[in-house]
């Protein structure tokens, strides 16, 4: 999924919701592109799982 797109940012909202324990403190978005979306190190593998998990369910599916 491209960054900036709706579809990123219901994935972003749905992630930190279902998160919200996670520190959620956020890059400066010209790091977004590079995977880089949280400033936390966990929090940011567990996102870039969670954008995985939600990529093949898709793919699976559609």
């Amino acid at each position: 999924m491209q960054v900036g797109t709706k579809e990123f940012y219901e994935i972003l909202s749905n992630f930190e919701r279902e998160f919200k324990d996670m520190r959620l403190d956020r890059e400066n978005e010209s790091l977004w592109e590079m995977g880089q979306v949280y400033q936390n190190g966990e929090t940011n593998k567990l996102y870039l799982a969670y954008r995985q998990g939600y990529a093949l369910g898709r793919c699976k599916y559609m």
